[in-house]
């Protein structure tokens, strides 16, 4: 029964162990496509982590694409040096690194927002469906796509003889490059997924059709491919296990779709699901998705072919992962957010350091561009923690992500740390943030954060609020406070027995009514779209999301799996969202605002929820201690009430610099 530290042999080529790293953009090559050293840094980080296969990320194959953007080109030959630096470090550490080669196909779309409006594709099918996830960014995506002038282009055969080529070209490029193996894209809408789709081609030539036609595009490609890799190195496709459209590729086709890969000469299989314009739920799984929960595709295809094949989905526990590969559902399992958020999972893992791994609790909120957020400095913009020349005495009054994250960083670097915190436990808001609707793996952070301050024996006092005088009398160097904010609503609706704070109505510390209406659409304190789906999922009945924005969860908007999730639930469960609007009263009966015509509305219910407001002591201490103390710092929320990124930022920010 193999294991994850178990080596593998893909064709001709042996990886140390079975942990993998997916192709994920970090956006941050350079105008050419060369890889810079922030990019560098990504996949070195995981190489030397214990990581034992790396595939670099989605990178395209035309010569003579514009010059400028983020994205990696291999078909310039003169990028070949580039990409030699970065496979020569990735290779210090024993692993193999791999490339991705894609042609976008549908993924068109996402230049959308950037004026694309030629999509070019195997078939010309209706824009307002290929790219559907776009209604929950275009309230009238149809008419946007008329008024835009927005077209699907199908492909001339010479144009998909001259993709293949470029193909071939790319892929003898990546081996003189060092890499060990090519990948091809063929699922989230790129095009050699878009030529398999039932949905996507309908083409009548010999492109389209019986399914031997379908695939005959990946044929002539792979063998183009062959000729210019030589007989060695791998060649992967990334599949779609299922598209989680309806019209789509569902996993009967996939099944035959592996086969038929696995005919055609392909040594891996490399199972992923969704497609980025359409289902982004199953590319980027926020934490409603199950870890693990796509699994099951893998497995699925391994029982019918014998090549490797990846598996991949929300799998964050190296433990699960392990268990997969024990189980036979996948040879490899790919860990792509999961190392981001730590590169040193796999030997952690290895070396018995379970409880030391930074576990990925699938926020979604900064991995896009290759870094996490239990550390700003980690991914393209990697910093080491210095120790200091100059140590001081700090105190931390606050015992939330911020002042803890602060702590560890200090006595790291060589400080004298206090911490204090007024509660009974540390983590500050992410105990309320945690008890939304499966938000429990949040507290994966603090969790974390308390664990390695315990290791440091940091100083901690809980059930403890120092006075000025307290304050004054531990004399410190540097007064750190990162006391957080505290929830409010307006000042005419404080005495309110029906008008509850977000915090208030997630915890339950203050009676809640049957009928409900949210104030505020964002997410978390900017808003309450995601507190809405925790009442609704306890029974309550929630009559509306009422807010000034236009748009709804404005912070983590875009084509992100969390966003789909959250507009598909409130689609299906019907719940009216009412934008640009004013609150106007509250009354016994209901709740009464002005909506984006400037009428006057009236909405019965039982209690309003405002989410939103919070109040930081920030003012009033910077006058109370001026003068007194050396230095007075205030990081998290106590500075400007943000989120879980920038209140880790700011703690980092401090502590690496002090």
């Amino acid at each position: 029964m193999p294991k994850l530290s178990d080596p593998i042999t893909i064709r001709n080529m042996e990886v140390k162990n079975r942990v993998g790293y997916p192709p994920m953009m970090s956006s941050s090559s350079d105008g050419q496509g060369r890889p810079t050293e922030g990019n560098i840094l990504v996949y070195e980080q995981k190489a030397k982590g214990g990581t034992g296969i790396l595939t670099y990320e989605a990178t395209t194959i035309d010569p003579q694409a514009p010059i400028g953007g983020t994205q990696p080109n291999i078909g310039r030959k003169e990028n070949i040096p580039a990409f030699q630096q970065l496979t020569n470090r990735v290779h210090k550490y024993g692993a193999k690194i791999g490339v991705q080669i894609v042609h976008g196909g549908i993924l068109g779309f996402m230049g959308v927002p950037w004026g694309f409006k030629r999509i070019f594709a195997p078939s010309r099918v209706n824009e307002a469906t290929a790219a559907s996830a776009y209604h929950a960014l275009y309230p009238d995506w149809p008419q946007y796509i008329k008024d835009n002038d927005i077209q699907i282009v199908p492909l001339t055969k010479d144009m998909i003889i001259m993709i293949e080529d470029q193909m071939g070209q790319a892929a003898g490029n990546a081996i003189q490059a060092g890499f060990d193996y090519v990948e091809v894209h063929s699922t989230h809408g790129t095009l050699y997924h878009d030529f398999i789709s039932p949905f996507y081609n309908q083409r009548t030539d010999e492109y389209g059709g019986p399914l031997e036609n379908k695939f005959r595009f990946a044929k002539e490609t792979i063998g183009k491919m062959r000729k210019a890799m030589g007989d060695d190195p791998p060649i992967i496709f990334r599949i779609s296990g299922d598209s989680l459209t309806k019209e789509g590729i569902q996993l009967e086709d996939a099944i035959k779709n592996a086969q038929m890969y696995e005919k055609l000469g392909v040594d891996c299989i490399d199972v992923s699901m969704g497609i980025n314009v359409r289902t982004p739920q199953g590319i980027t799984p926020p934490s409603y998705i199950p870890q693990g929960g796509f699994i099951y595709l893998a497995a699925a295809v391994k029982e019918v072919v014998d090549v490797p094949v990846i598996g991949v989905g929300r799998i964050t526990s190296l433990k699960m992962a392990d268990h997969f590969v024990q189980q036979g559902k996948a040879d490899i399992i790919y860990l792509g957010r999961q190392l981001i958020c730590d590169p040193d999972s796999a030997n952690k893992y290895f070396n018995g350091q379970i409880e030391d791994i930074k576990t990925c609790f699938a926020c979604t909120a900064a991995c896009g561009a290759g870094v996490c957020v239990y550390d700003p400095y980690t991914g393209p913009f990697q910093k080491d923690i210095i120790p200091t020349n100059n140590p001081k005495k700090i105190l931390i009054l606050g015992g939330g992500i911020a002042g803890m994250e602060a702590a560890r960083i200090c006595v790291t670097r060589g400080h004298s740390i206090e911490l204090y915190e007024k509660s009974d436990k540390l983590g500050g808001l992410m105990h309320t943030l945690a008890a939304e609707y499966k938000k429990e793996e949040y507290m994966s952070l603090p969790n974390w954060i308390q664990l390695q301050l315990k290791k440091l024996k940091v100083t901690i006092h809980l059930n403890k609020e120092l006075s000025k005088e307290d304050i004054v009398s531990l004399n410190p160097d540097v007064l750190v406070f990162a006391i957080g904010t505290t929830a409010t609503v307006p000042v005419k609706y404080k005495e309110r027995a029906n008008v509850l704070t977000q915090d208030e109505a997630i915890l339950k510390s203050k009676p809640l009514g049957k009928n409900i209406v949210i104030w505020g659409l964002d997410t978390y304190w900017r808003g309450g779209v995601e507190t809405a789906i925790t009442l609704l999922e306890q029974g309550y009945n929630v009559k509306a999301i009422i807010g000034q924005d236009d748009v709804m969860a404005r912070s983590i908007r875009g084509l992100s799996g969390r966003y789909l999730w959250i507009y598909e639930y409130f689609k299906e469960k019907k719940v009216p969202l009412i934008y640009k609007s004013k609150l106007e009263d509250v009354t016994d009966s209901g709740v009464k605002y002005i909506d984006s015509k400037g009428e006057i509305q009236f909405m019965k219910a039982d209690s309003l929820v405002f989410c939103g407001s919070r109040i930081t002591q920030k003012n009033a201490l910077e006058k109370e201690f001026k003068g007194i103390i050396p230095k007075i710092v205030f990081i998290g929320d106590c500075n400007q009430p943000r989120d879980i990124r920038e209140a880790m930022k700011d703690a980092h920010d401090f502590a690496r610099d002090i």
